[in-house]
């Protein structure tokens, strides 16, 4: 589902930074390989044009690592591995495949007797009415803050009701994700220390609560670890230490406290380096970092020791600002807060990447390789805009954003949840008191990201939006928890008429003489197939438009994919019965109907291509004609082959041998 929204709205997209990583990402893997002697070094340089080459190259790495600090080489090995193995497609696939993941598992362990439908209604809030998949397209580690944040309520919350595998796989992920950016460390501090409060208020399982507590810290100290262990290993290799922008500087000069601090200590005979930009307006963090406009920037415009004295002074340059004003510095981080916390919309994942296609320095870059690789924007560059514009995100995703957090309200303010509250009679055992500690601590990291990004960087859309993706699941989920009490709004009276009406048109002649002809179980394996005819478009256009492959090599592609993911809807939907068969043999005989169908698929496809050349313009035609024969092979097959129903006295038989 979610990337069905990332194809239909435009594919992939980059931003500025998406180049640092991928270098960074590029630097990491041929290390890797060479350490492991996959790769041999480069010869050393003899030429006098290859010599100077290699300097000026040295020069530029040197000058880097006084910024690429706050680029993670981890993310970068992410960027480059999944882009080399099949370019920016595959890299949203394994970022909207986590996602999946960690919704799917929030659905399971917070409402533990849901049905199995509604799995999907969870899946689908996230994937069509939430700004998920518009970051899991995106070349950046914006999407993992989200997904730390949901792995850290997982552990924290539901700890036992995860199976133990599933908790080793979220704290590995969490781990590793938590290496890709500084503020997802930031904010899980905030989850931990909030999860610790509350904890306090309700009867919990100490043991367990300790469990899973210790957990998180020991993922917060391996995600430290494992990024200290690269920037050391960086400073034996070069001799130099990773260094981060002077992020924090730039935004209280950029607030108004700084730039009265340094005009005083200059005054004074502070020997800052930043005195040397004290007459420059220093009123935009942005552009004191990146603007090559000497009248604006510093950091991008100064000498690498210059930007290394910037760098070293940082901390006791915003010590002492905030120091000199204190109510004037709070006031700025607080409206820097509001800032952010209004920014719910997306803005760099949809904007057209013709600036970085045709820009005197960023064509120059891996940007055109990366855009060009994953689609193709035509001789003029302008081919490949977004569906989703930035006003038409500002409407939409600010009204879901809303939608969604009135329901999470309407769900905590439920009389059980405020029973339990005002009685403190909050246990841990009671799925509606567990239920609200997750959507509070959700409710809460959207707060805590908001004055992590806001205050301490600086209010920009893409900040925050990454996170409020979390709002449409936790909606999803509390509306889902509370369908047995929805059932009760209206009068009986009123349910009593709906049902009368229903049983009215259920009576009427012609439903029944339609109903009467139409199977059930074809209807449903049916509405399974056009989910799949889906999937199997949505991949089979990826792969043709996106990765070059021809028409008929492509359909290899899609066609497995969508045989996954019509087996799971079937066995989940369709034939709902006990089978006649054991799962092994149950997954060989599918698979082999399957075969049988995919041959007859891909037949009539290619029958029909050869047949009409013309329907290569026109793919969704010939792959109706190669569905609906894979459709009626499929059909009898699942039915009557793989999922045969057991007979009762087979039933029976499997009953006695389990209780055997």
């Amino acid at each position: 589902m979610i990337m069905s929204v990332i194809a239909l709205n435009g594919g992939p997209s980059v931003f500025t930074d998406t180049d640092d990583y991928f270098v960074e990402g590029r630097t990491f893997a041929i290390t890797i390989a060479e350490a492991l002697h996959l790769k041999a070094p480069p010869p050393i340089p003899t030429d006098p044009d290859d010599i100077a080459d290699a300097k000026e190259a040295a020069a530029d790495l040197h000058m880097s690592h006084t910024e690429i600090g706050a680029r993670s080489p981890y993310y970068g090995l992410l960027l480059y591995a999944t882009h080399k193995l099949g370019t920016l497609w595959l890299t949203a696939l394994a970022q909207a495949l986590v996602g999946a993941w960690l919704a799917f598992l929030f659905w399971r362990v917070s409402l533990p007797g849901a049905k199995a439908w509604t799995a999907y209604v969870a899946e689908a809030s996230v994937a069509f009415a939430s700004t998920l998949p518009f970051f899991a397209a995106f070349a950046m580690p914006d999407i993992f803050a989200g997904y730390v944040a949901m792995a850290s309520v997982l552990l924290l919350v539901f700890w036992d009701r995860l199976a133990k595998v599933e908790r080793g796989l979220v704290a590995v992920a969490a781990g590793v994700m938590l290496t890709f950016h500084t503020s997802e460390v930031l904010n899980t501090v905030g989850i931990m220390a909030l999860a610790g409060l509350l904890a306090l208020l309700i009867r919990t399982h100490r043991s367990r609560t300790l469990a899973s507590f210790i957990t998180v810290g020991v993922v917060i100290v391996g995600g430290l670890f494992a990024t200290g262990i690269y920037k050391e290993a960086v400073k034996l290799k070069t001799g130099d230490e990773l260094r981060r922008p002077p992020f924090l500087a730039m935004r209280i000069l950029a607030d108004g406290p700084g730039r009265d601090y340094l005009k005083f200590a200059c005054a004074h005979g502070s020997p800052y380096a930043l005195c040397a930009f004290k007459n420059l307006p220093l009123d935009n963090s942005q552009d004191l970092l990146w603007s090559d406009d000497r009248k604006k920037g510093i950091f991008n415009v100064t000498t690498i020791d210059t930007r290394l004295k910037i760098e070293k002074q940082e901390n006791d340059f915003v010590l002492h600002a905030v120091l000199y004003d204190p109510i004037g510095q709070v006031a700025a981080s607080l409206d820097n807060w509001g800032q952010q916390l209004g920014m719910w919309y997306v803005d760099d994942p949809i904007k057209n990447p013709h600036y970085y296609l045709t820009n005197d320095y960023w064509s120059t870059t891996n940007l055109p390789l990366l855009i060009n690789s994953a689609k193709n924007c035509g001789r003029d560059h302008w081919g490949c805009g977004f569906k989703l514009s930035i006003d038409g995100s500002t409407w939409l995703h600010g009204m879901l954003f809303f939608l969604g957090l009135g329901a999470m309200g309407w769900r905590l303010g439920q009389p059980d949840v405020i029973r339990a509250v005002r009685s403190r009679s909050l246990d841990w055992d009671d799925d509606g008191v567990r239920l609200s500690f997750a959507l509070t601590l959700i409710v809460a990291v959207v707060l805590i990201n908001a004055f992590v990004c806001g205050a301490l960087s600086g209010p920009f859309p893409r900040y925050q939006a990454r996170i409020n993706w979390l709002v449409s699941e936790g909606a999803a989920i509390a509306l889902i928890s509370m369908a047995p009490m929805l059932a009760t709004l209206l009068p009986e009276g009123g349910w009593r008429w709906f049902a009368a009406q229903y049983e009215r048109l259920r009576n009427l002649p012609v439903v029944q003489r339609t109903m009467g002809r139409v199977n059930a179980d074809f209807l449903r394996f049916g509405m399974v197939g056009v989910a799949g005819f889906t999937v199997d478009y949505a991949v089979l256009h990826s792969v043709v438009a996106f990765a070059g492959l021809n028409p008929y090599a492509a359909r290899f592609i899609s066609f497995p994919v969508a045989v996954l993911a019509t087996w799971v809807l079937n066995r989940t939907f369709t034939f709902r019965q006990p089978s006649a068969h054991g799962p092994v043999r149950q997954a060989l005989y599918y698979a082999g109907v399957q075969g049988g169908g995919g041959v007859a698929n891909i037949a009539v496809y290619s029958a029909a291509l050869a047949l009409a050349p013309v329907l290569q313009h026109y793919l969704p035609i010939a792959l109706a004609f190669g569905s609906a024969a894979g459709l009626c092979v499929t059909y009898a097959g699942s039915k009557y082959i793989a999922f045969r129903p057991a007979d009762i006295t087979e039933v029976e038989t499997a009953e006695v041998a389990e209780a055997g």
